[in-house]
């Protein structure tokens, strides 16, 4: 099997000539999924009847309506970001459209979506560690159902569960070789994501291609 160095060097060759669109694809699929959901919203001040009084709170108006919205759209925006980098990795035709094709079939990436993070919660619940276990084994479910759109939600978490078998430390190990793009991007306040996160995607996603000749 490929080293990690073997796939960010393959990940670089995919970006060749197609790093702006990368970049673009990369940005706007975390605008949509994950850049408004974290305390940054507006604030305002409700009153709400409780327990026979009037009680202040202070409610985060815009933190839930984004989170919502990533909450609908996170799993076709997911899927979309998976086939613009498995075109990218079988030099195949990559374009901004491909961030889209996931709403084709809404519902079954919207489900698939959702078992993951309910999923991911559950095993969160228990401790930080089978969490972060839950993160990776359900991590090849968005490739897999790119392949295989005949598949249901769960069965493409379960072929995801079975591939990542003892090649979760490896998806790990590459994760952490880029720490160092990914603090450089928080030091440069995001500057550096821009460079970071398609090719970390790009390398994720030659992880895949070389997982599924072993373990399917």
């Amino acid at each position: 099997m490929k080293s990690n160095a073997e796939l960010k060097a393959l990940a670089k060759d995919n970006l060749n000539g197609k790093w702006l669109i990368a970049i673009i694809v990369s940005v706007v699929a975390w605008l949509l999924t994950d850049a408004f959901t974290g305390n940054g919203g507006r604030e305002s001040v409700d009153y709400i009847w409780r327990n026979g009084e009037v009680v202040k709170t202070v409610v985060n108006h815009e933190n839930t309506l984004f989170s919502l919205i990533s909450f609908i759209v996170g799993g076709p925006i997911n899927f979309g970001l998976a086939a613009f980098f498995l075109h990218l990795a079988r030099e195949q035709e990559a374009g901004f459209s491909d961030l889209f094709t996931g709403f084709h079939d809404f519902w079954k990436n919207f489900v698939l979506n959702f078992f993951i993070i309910v999923f991911t919660i559950l095993w969160f619940l228990l401790l930080i560690i089978p969490g972060f276990i839950a993160i990776l084994r359900y991590s090849m479910a968005y490739y897999i159902m790119n392949d295989n759109p005949e598949l249901r939600p769960l069965e493409a978490i379960e072929l995801s569960k079975k591939m990542m078998a003892g090649h979760k430390g490896r998806l790990f190990m590459l994760w952490l070789s880029f720490l160092g793009w990914f603090l450089l991007g928080i030091i440069t306040f995001g500057i550096g994501f821009l460079y970071a996160m398609p090719y970390y995607h790009a390398a994720k996603t030659n992880f895949y291609e070389d997982l599924k000749y072993y373990a399917i």
